[in-house]
């Protein structure tokens, strides 16, 4: 996909790829590669919202909850607290520890663990804020495809 630009008068040409690798109801793995570099997501939803977990090619583990309800202002700071089935990501409870950034109706972090052994057998996803909670309930039949295919994608990366 190529992305016109337009800056200080001149035409700018930046090629953008998205490359889906796995996409079936309530989630999606995609690639993203651009000049500045290449990451791959995995996106989980519902119709009340959705959790992204992004790879880049450092490794790291980026998390953006998006919850149509929230109003959150821009680039205010957040805590929250992440359940992955039975798992939390903050501590052994749910108290919100994780720091985040918020914008409007989405909250953005840095998962502290790897998530994908503990997305494997869960059966939903929370990120809970003070005052707010999103949930979303995962289909445990496909929730290996689209975790290997995120594997394949981040192998890919990293060459």
């Amino acid at each position: 996909m190529i992305i016109p630009l337009l800056l200080s008068s001149s035409f700018l040409v930046t090629s953008v790829k998205d490359t889906v690798w796995w996409s079936t109801p309530g989630g999606e793995v995609t690639q993203h590669r651009d000049e500045r570099g290449a990451n791959c997501s995995l996106m989980l939803y519902d119709d009340d919202g959705s959790v992204v977990f992004r790879w880049d090619d450092q490794g790291r583990t980026l998390v953006t909850a998006i919850d149509w309800n929230w109003q959150f202002p821009d680039d205010s700071k957040v805590p929250v607290a992440m359940q992955l089935g039975d798992e939390w990501l903050s501590n052994a409870s749910y108290s919100a520890v994780i720091q985040a950034v918020a914008h409007g109706n989405a909250v953005s972090f840095t998962a502290d663990r790897p998530v994908d052994d503990l997305l494997r057998p869960a059966h939903h996803v929370v990120v809970r804020t003070t005052g707010a909670q999103l949930s979303i309930q995962l289909n445990p039949g496909k929730i290996d495809t689209l975790l290997e295919r995120a594997r394949r994608c981040r192998d890919v990366i990293r060459r």
